[in-house]
């Protein structure tokens, strides 16, 4: 019965940490930096690099919104669980 409630908690809990320094750092080179100063570096004075920025979004948001396709179900119904009679 908790089984919903459990998946979706550690679903929410993966796209929390999902772009946090700490693993960043630990699973990585000592010069890494966290995704959003990764791709806020596409920016230079001459402009945007589209292309790149777009395609480091892409790669960012992936696996977050496969998770989610996968766990959908489990998902919504966590989340709805206590809400309806």
């Amino acid at each position: 019965m908790a089984v919903p409630g459990i998946a979706s908690t550690i679903l929410l809990n993966i796209i929390l940490a999902w772009n946090e320094a700490f693993w960043t750092i630990l699973l990585t080179t000592v010069d890494a930096a966290p995704l959003t100063s990764f791709i806020a570096s596409f920016s230079a004075p001459e402009g945007l690099f589209y292309a790149k920025l777009s395609a480091a979004s892409m790669l960012a948001i992936a696996p977050i919104l496969v998770m989610g396709w996968f766990s959908q179900k489990q998902l919504v119904r966590g989340l709805t669980f206590g809400a309806v009679k």
